[in-house]
């Protein structure tokens, strides 16, 4: 009898070992905690982030679901909740590609198995490489080109005035040599007819 108290307490010990071991699981996993998320948990990625979601162990409902994006010393930059196509899952998305900084993304689910509400955070970091801009390429080519000076405009020579034929002194003699010049025209027509009567013989009676 001494030594099968001890045996059945061993026992006993080994059985509540065993099913403590198998209820851990279920006590720690009783909500809906996050399982996979992406970007990882304190992961840098090189290229800007489009989407942020992350998978959880349980479904959720959509009321009370959340998923926030936030820059670190600043605001929020996307908010999302549960996906129509995954009730295990959880997206955000952007309105513009998140770029360069540190991120942290706070979520709170509500499960539709149990009916309980967890929250938690994970951090993700953006490091993308500078690359030149359009418009910075197109000034440093401008700045490059050489410069042209304007060229001086030549000195503007005024027209000389011609002097107007009206008025002038050739105007003037043409005007006093004309009529001489029909009087002499018509008395030289005269004097042709008078000659030309007096060489005319005489009319017969």
């Amino acid at each position: 009898m001494m030594l099968q108290n001890p045996i059945r307490r061993v026992a006993s010990l080994l059985a509540a070992t065993a099913l403590a071991g198998f209820l851990l699981p279920a006590l720690v996993f009783a909500h809906a905690e996050l399982d996979t998320p992406t970007p990882a948990d304190k992961s840098t990625v090189t290229t800007p982030v489009t989407e942020v979601s992350g998978t959880y162990v349980q479904r959720m409902k959509v009321d009370g679901s959340t998923l926030v994006v936030k820059l670190v010393g600043g605001g929020t930059v996307a908010e999302g909740g549960v996906d129509p196509a995954d009730d295990k899952r959880m997206v955000a998305t952007p309105s513009s590609p998140l770029g360069s900084g540190s991120y942290v993304v706070e979520w709170t689910t509500n499960s539709a198995e149990d009916n309980e509400v967890a929250r938690g955070t994970w951090t993700f970091t953006v490091a993308v490489a500078a690359s030149q801009s359009p418009t910075a390429a197109v000034s440093a080519a401008a700045s490059a080109a050489p410069t042209v000076a304007p060229a001086t405009p030549l000195p503007s020579v005024a027209p000389t005035p011609v002097p107007s034929a009206v008025g002038s002194s050739t105007g003037s003699g043409t005007d006093v040599i004309l009529p001489i010049i029909v009087a002499l025209i018509v008395l030289g027509a005269g004097a042709a007819y008078l000659l030309s009567r007096r060489n005319r013989p005489p009319d017969p009676l």
